[in-house]
């Protein structure tokens, strides 16, 4: 059921972006489209609403929140596609799916309104290759190494320390623009996030005593 919901956000989040609209009279404010937001497994997908049109310049803080965490959110994905052959512990497998469900369109909610605000995303093919040093929780060249070559038990218990690292860093970065930042549908995103992978970190915490 979460996977099939998480497939509906994301297509409801295209759904809404390719429909066209007509032109607003003279005079009348523009509202962006609310942008779909994946709920967990088996609960309820949200919607961030409308907001009237940002100004020319967007909150620097706010656009540094989106690009940055769709780079942070691909890294995830990367990790939690290793888990299918290479995790032994069927919990570790269902997280990891549970992860890549769930991040997957927000990285397309992140895209839509960085576009919204007329900022290029980033290319998110060349992930591997930048320099991740100053973004918090992310895995470096050789964890991601490691940790692709392991496998069994091994691969489990690397793979839960790797993405508890990450999820702090996500909430750590999710705090710090809603403190700064001013976009009121970023701050939606970014507490959802923060509040998803707080959650997400106390399962893995639990899966840590279990192995």
């Amino acid at each position: 059921m979460g996977i099939r919901r998480s497939a509906v956000a994301a297509a409801l989040v295209v759904v809404l972006t390719g429909c066209s609209t007509p032109e607003p009279e003279a005079g009348t404010p523009v509202s962006q489209p609310p942008v779909i937001v994946p709920g967990t497994p088996g609960g309820p997908n949200r919607t961030v609403p409308a907001v009237p049109s940002q100004p020319a310049t967007p909150d620097a803080d706010d656009v540094m929140f989106l690009a940055d965490m769709m780079v942070h959110h691909t890294q995830a994905l990367r990790m939690a596609g290793y888990a299918p052959a290479s995790a032994q512990n069927t919990k570790v497998k269902a997280l990891a799916e549970r992860i890549r469900v769930g991040q997957k369109p927000e990285i397309e909610a992140m895209r839509q309104l960085l576009v919204a605000r007329g900022q290029t995303p980033p290319d998110l093919t060349h992930v591997d290759h930048m320099d991740h040093s100053g973004m918090p929780g992310m895995a470096t060249h050789d964890e991601l190494a490691t940790l692709e070559k392991s496998r069994g038990t091994a691969f489990d218990q690397l793979f839960l320390t790797l993405m508890i690292k990450h999820h702090q860093g996500a909430v750590t970065m999710s705090g710090t623009v809603i403190d700064k930042g001013t976009d009121p549908q970023v701050g939606e995103l970014a507490q959802e996030v923060g509040v998803t992978q707080t959650k997400e970190i106390a399962t893995m915490r639990q899966l840590q005593k279990e192995l």
